[in-house]
Order: C-alpha cells, then structure tokens, then sequence
C-alpha cells in the first residue's frame, strides 16, 4: 500500500529508556521508511539512545531552566501542531496525551491514545508519583480519554477496563519486533547464564528472581544470574543479593543499550513482573529463541506470547516453586529447550516492526 500522502505526529516525553519510549521509536521509524510522513516530538531535553531512521523529522524541545518549563513545553508543541499538515497526533502515556490535548486547542487535530500498561495499577496504585496519577485521573475519570479519535490498546484485558465507549472507538494493536537490529537464534552450547531485563523496579519482582535463583543455585552452582536495567530498587536488590550470598553469582550491569546481543546465548530469560503491558525484552528474547519463562500477569500481555510448551513456560505471578520447576526443566532437558526455543521464532513474522507500522497506519 502506498502510504506516502499520510501525515503523522508521534509525541514522546524521551527516548533514553522505558518500553513505551522504546516502541515509539520503532513506530516512528517503521511508519517512515514506508513513505509515511512522520514527525516524533520528544518533550523533554534529555540523551536520545533510541536510534530513529533519517527519515523521521526530530524535533526536540528545549525550555531551559525556566521556572515554567511545562507551560513553555505546551506552548511550543501547540506551534509545532498548529504549523504541521499531519493530520493524527499519535501520543503515548497518559501524562503526554493530557500534555497534547491541552496543546491542540484552538488546533483540532486528530488524537489516537494509546494505554501502554495495566490501568488498574495506574488508576490504584498509591506507589505512583503524583504527576503519574494526575494524569491518569484526568485521562479516565474526568473523561479526556473520550477525547480522542480513537484508542489504541496492546491487550483485550486492558480495553476491557475501559467504557463501552472507550472500547467502541478502540482496536487492538500489541508491540513491534524490530528484528532488523535483532540476532538470530543463537546454535551451540549455551552459556549458563540466566538473564532478565528491566527496570530496577518493584512492579518487575526480581527479588522473587534472585530468591528462586538462591534455591536453583543449590543444585546448579556453575549459573550465574544477569539481572539488566537500572531504578530505585537497585540498592535494596544489591543488599538483598548480599544477604544471600550471592555476589558472585548474580549481576546487575545496569541499562544496556545493546542488551539483545548480551543475552542471545544465556540458558534462559525470566520475566517474573506483577504487572506489564507487554514487554519489549520479553519479545526481544522469544524473537531470538532464548528459552523464556514468564509469569501469568495483568494486563495478560505474557499470555499473547508465551505458550506452556510451545513458546516458553508460563506460571503464576509471585509464585517461587513453579518458577524453580520451570528454571530446571529447562536445564535439565535440552530437548525441551530447544523445541520452545525454535516455536518461539514466530514472533519475528506475527510481529515484525513493518507488520505493526502498517496496521498503525492503516488506522491513521
């Protein structure tokens, strides 16, 4: 399909880190190497290490130090709205998507929202910064998610939260794969090596990881865990890893921007969050066959992916003995790995960054 007349403006807070920044770079890229024209907004002034396509229009803001950033933030992306012949603003988040229809007034262009998470954790979570809650208040129960043109969601679970209203004027599109920056499936002896990826955060339960990982070393001492990613929780884990003694065997390099060539040949990915979207890093690792296991959490973006048997190893959330059976059926039976390994590969057509980007632009 030719898709050169179509105009469109994505809008991000960055592109440092965070999975909804991460997929938007990819979306932005994809929707502009098919002949799209395609403007990202970054709002903030921070380090970009999401790599864009040359043929995105970047625009970045900067306010300075000024005591009124955000105001001048909105003021300066109402003249980027209001100068653009894009039709559809595509923001992600609700804090930015409250940032652009502030920005659009006076301007009426067409808003696509997306929820990127579990709205019941946003909506109840007392754990969540104000700024986060205040956004989220404003987008579901004060009605701005009505608002949009259309809605967007990576999950039936998460729609399902919604209105009927809500749901009338939404569809259902989960993330992109970018495999042209993806490894293939690594053949040979894997390492052992047990890696996991994410943010050093509460809602992503390493310490239920490093727990179970206590008990798997007992009986496979020569493992070591590789935990990615960087957040507050880092100093709790590092005191709880020595608690444990574990030093030596479990390791937190930090935020890799490369990850994906890091862990292409480990024995195993483990995702044991409480509560996800769907997890860049989880379809990272099924795209290069790592063998995965990962927990039955709420908004059910695991689920999609993960199939007992076929795909990987699905368990309960919080649960440490089916995550410790599962870490040794792994290892100790290779055949299984390699079949889980070789049904995940799927996931590099089902959802190839050009596959997403198209069904994106086929809403726009």
């Amino acid at each position: 399909m030719d898709y050169s007349k179509k105009k469109v403006i994505f809008i991000t807070g960055s592109l440092c880190d965070g999975g909804a920044e991460k997929v938007m770079s990819i979306l932005a890229s994809g929707c502009a190497e098919q002949g799209a024209n395609t403007t990202l907004v970054v709002l903030r002034e921070k380090k970009m290490v999401y790599s864009l396509s040359p043929h995105v229009n970047l625009v970045q803001i900067k306010v300075g130090k000024s005591k009124f950033k955000l105001i001048r933030r909105i003021i300066k992306l109402h003249k980027v709205l209001k100068y653009s012949e894009a039709d559809v603003v595509i923001p992600f988040l609700p804090i930015i998507s409250l940032y652009t229809l502030i920005a659009n007034r006076g301007v009426r262009k067409r808003i696509i929202m997306s929820e990127r998470g579990d709205p019941n954790v946003k909506y109840f979570n007392n754990k969540l910064s104000v700024k986060d809650r205040v956004g989220s208040f404003l987008m579901r129960d004060c009605g701005l998610f009505g608002k949009s043109y259309k809605m967007v969601f990576q999950t039936e679970d998460a729609k399902n939260f919604y209105s009927k209203s809500i749901q009338d004027k939404s569809t259902i599109i989960p993330n992109p794969l970018d495999i042209s920056n993806l490894p293939e499936m690594f053949y040979g002896e894997r390492k052992k090596k047990i890696v996991a990826v994410g943010r050093l955060s509460n809602e992503k339960n390493f310490s239920l990881l490093i727990k179970t990982f206590n008990e798997f070393h007992k009986k496979f001492p020569d493992y070591i865990l590789y935990i990615y990613g960087e957040g507050k929780q880092r100093e709790y884990l590092e005191q709880y890893i020595n608690n444990l003694s574990l030093t030596d065997f479990v390791r937190m390099p930090g935020f890799i921007s490369n990850v994906q060539s890091k862990i292409v040949d480990a024995s195993m990915y483990i995702s044991t969050s409480n509560h996800e979207g769907i997890s860049n890093s989880l379809l990272e690792a099924l795209g290069m066959g790592v063998p995965t296991i990962a927990t039955d959490c709420p908004v059910g973006g695991s689920r999609m992916f993960v199939k007992t048997n076929e795909t990987g190893i699905l368990i309960p959330t919080n649960n440490s003995e089916r995550l410790l059976e599962a870490m040794e059926k792994i290892v100790e039976n290779k055949n299984y790995a390699d079949q889980i390994s070789k049904g995940a590969l799927k996931i590099r057509n089902e959802l190839s960054a050009n596959e997403i980007c198209r069904k994106w632009l086929d809403l726009v």
